[in-house]
């Protein structure tokens, strides 16, 4: 990234409020009122959100972003780069701003969301073509292969994934990875191609972006390559720009070895990010406390005033902090701990946007001018703060969990990763295949994806006839991939299928390997599941 970036400093529901809850889902599809009347059931029965409400309120990320749209999106296809003049926002600007509609898409699974992601997608590599071989700044190919890898993710778009691979990652790592100096890094900018007197160095800003790039190109192909290169970067950069001590991550290191020691929060949230995505493929405990002390030292006192970003005159890309902060408290069921915090910027930021637009600035502490010269960048921010901040302490059926039958056997994807692949039943055991992660749409319903495969429950075409076998796919938030998890008189769980209205059920099955089938709800054991 240009030198713009070194100035910145940087409960129980009870049994009748579950069958009343489970009609009204039934019927959901058909009524807008029973949807809405379902939602309202499900917060006084405690089934989505629990505790400390806050200033801002349930429409408003929605506002913020219809307001970033209103003021930057153009024929709904691509940003432009301020409000005035229609210029297209190109290369690591664009990649930015087009990850604030996928932010909106994470919290909201909304088909319009996902496709105005895959337009956004398409239309920049379009207007932006590769190759990418003339910017020599690693860190801009890096935003970029994140911005396209998490649209693959988002849309399935096969064409995103291959440019997020081939002339983004792939160029960037053959020519940035260096060994002569320092050991191993990427190169921030390319040294033959770093005018006289500018820095030659390695950024944590080009390794972690590079690094997150291929965490979700792994999770989008399961090519080990990628994998083993996001598990290199991550162990240069721990030794060489991160302090295990007290979470700060560096900002780079010159050719000599000399630690550039200066602070910025867009590199605390692309690490802690990075990091998290590597405790969620591997399982491995270091990669949680090392984003938890990444973000604990932007949280703790000696940064920012009242912990609230401040611009410091220039954009702090706390996008990307926020970004880190919503998927590890998502990801491991830390919003108790990290909500007031969220809810402070988000309300700070709310409270300073600019009204004719509901969109605010990179300060939070200053009214947002009605200037509509500023860069779009610095109104992605405040964006996805709101995007990532709940309005209250979500319920602790999100995030990370074994689900085991009441026979102990787990749903299990047995090692596979292909669409179709059939999902079982194994013996309750440490297993990374067993793990699955929960996250919710904006109707209440919840994803089920693989920790392994990156793969959601599915049901094969929505089929409503028992004994339909239960496959892994690709992740598209359609309706049969969306689940209702309703937790019993005995603490146990209902998860029952949105299109098809089938139970899981284990078949009572104590032979490893086991397909797990759905069946209508009969409340028999083999369809209780325990969240652990």
């Amino acid at each position: 990234m240009k030198e713009t970036l070194e100035k910145e400093y940087g409960g129980a529901m009870s049994g009748s409020a579950n069958e009343v809850i489970s009609s009204i889902r039934m019927a959901a599809g058909k009524s807008s009122a029973a949807r809405s009347l379902l939602l309202v059931l499900a917060v006084a029965a405690s089934g989505g959100f629990v505790q400390s409400a806050s200033a801002i309120g349930a429409g408003d990320a929605d506002t913020m972003f219809n307001g970033f749209n209103s003021a930057f999106l153009v024929n709904g296809n691509y940003y432009k780069n301020k409000i005035n003049g229609g210029v297209f926002d190109e290369g690591w600007t664009g990649a930015i701003d087009i990850m604030i509609a996928q932010d909106a898409f994470e919290r909201t699974g909304s088909t319009a969301h996902k496709n105005l992601v895959n337009a956004l997608c398409t239309t920049f590599l379009q207007k932006f073509p590769p190759g990418y071989e003339w910017d020599g700044w690693n860190d801009d190919i890096g935003w970029i292969s994140i911005m396209l890898a998490r649209g693959y993710l988002i849309t399935g778009n096969a064409d995103l994934l291959y440019n997020a691979r081939v002339p983004c990652f792939d160029m960037a790592w053959a020519r940035g990875w260096d060994t002569q100096y320092n050991g191993g890094g990427i190169w921030e900018q390319q040294p033959d191609m770093t005018p006289p007197g500018q820095a030659i160095d390695k950024q944590a800003l080009s390794n972690n972006t590079m690094g997150k790039a291929a965490c979700l190109i792994y999770m989008g192909n399961h090519d080990q390559w990628y994998l083993d290169r996001a598990t290199q970067i991550y162990t240069w950069v721990r030794s060489h720009l991160y302090n295990t001590s007290t979470g700060q991550v560096y900002n780079g290191v010159d050719r000599n070895g000399t630690v550039n020691t200066s602070r910025n929060v867009y590199n605390q949230g692309t690490f802690a990010d990075y990091a998290n995505y590597l405790y969620q493929i591997t399982g491995n405990v270091m990669y949680y406390d090392d984003a938890k002390r990444a973000l604990d030292y932007v949280k703790g006192p000696s940064w920012y005033n009242n912990g609230i970003m401040t611009g410091g005159g220039t954009n702090t890309w706390s996008d990307e902090y926020a970004r880190a902060l919503g998927h590890f408290c998502r990801d491991n069921r830390q919003w108790a701990t990290y909500h007031s915090w969220a809810v402070a910027n988000a309300n700070a930021a709310w409270s300073k946007r600019r009204t004719d637009f509901n969109i605010t600035w990179s300060d939070f502490t200053q009214q947002t001018p009605n200037d509509n010269n500023i860069i779009t960048n610095r109104f992605c921010d405040a964006a996805a703060w709101l995007q990532f901040t709940p309005v209250s302490v979500p319920s602790n059926i999100w995030g990370r969990h074994t689900i085991v039958g009441m026979n102990n056997m787990a749903i299990d994807t047995l090692g596979l990763t292909a669409n179709n692949s059939i999902v079982g039943l194994w013996g309750l055991g440490p297993s990374q295949n067993q793990i699955w992660n929960f996250s919710q749409n904006s109707d209440g319903s919840w994803n089920i994806v693989s920790q392994s495969s990156w793969k959601a429950l599915d049901v094969p075409g929505g089929n409503p006839a028992n004994n339909t076998k239960i496959i892994q796919w690709t992740p598209t938030r359609g309706s049969n991939q969306r689940w209702w998890v309703d937790q019993q008189s005995d603490g146990t769980y209902k998860i029952w299928n949105q299109q098809s209205g089938g139970s899981l059920d284990s078949s009572s099955t104590t032979t490893n390997g086991t397909q797990l089938i759905q069946w209508g709800w009969s409340g028999g054991p083999q369809q209780r599941w325990r969240l652990q």
